[in-house]
């Protein structure tokens, strides 16, 4: 949520500091987070690189970094994707990717977050999901800078899908 406030505002702060913090969140979630808590998830936010302070001519202000960016993206696109359509176009969306051996922590992370989004797994590095998600590709290729890794397939049929379409309660 802090990263969503300061990806649309940046925030003001006054010295290190953001007592207003909270009244920029929507009003349904400002009870359940106090002032320290703002301040310690910001302080952590920070040290994983998501957030930098920058002073500008009216004092502190937060900004995302490109990692920030790319975290607020992932989270938008997990959103978005939970919202399925009404209707199924009868379409498999493949995802394949195929990330070098020395690259194996982003490999293992690409395959959690594929899992976390809703992805089933076909085969190794062969992912399917039934709705559009392009625009997942390029939050891979975004986040975890795997530009010529990573391809995107619009299926019409897979061979004895019945099972895919259980799984992801299809008719």
């Amino acid at each position: 949520m802090i990263l969503a406030v300061v990806g649309v505002s940046g925030i003001v702060l006054i010295g290190a500091v953001a007592p207003g913090l909270v009244y920029l969140l929507p009003t349904k979630h400002r009870s359940r987070f106090s002032s320290g808590a703002l301040d310690q998830s910001m302080n952590r936010l920070k040290s994983r690189g998501l957030l930098k302070k920058v002073r500008g001519k009216t004092g502190w202000r937060l900004e995302l970094t490109e990692k920030g960016q790319a975290e607020l993206l992932a989270f938008e696109t997990k959103k978005k994707l939970l919202k399925k359509p009404w209707r199924w176009d009868k379409k498999w969306r493949l995802l394949i990717f195929d990330i070098a051996e020395s690259k194996k922590k982003v490999r293992d992370q690409v395959r959690h977050f594929l899992r976390d989004l809703g992805f089933h797994r076909l085969q190794d590095s062969v992912w399917v999901y039934p709705y559009e998600c392009e625009d997942v590709l390029e939050l891979l290729r975004t986040k975890f800078r795997i530009r010529h890794e990573a391809v995107y397939i619009r299926a019409e049929k897979i061979g004895k899908d019945r099972w895919l379409r259980e799984i992801f309660g299809l008719n």
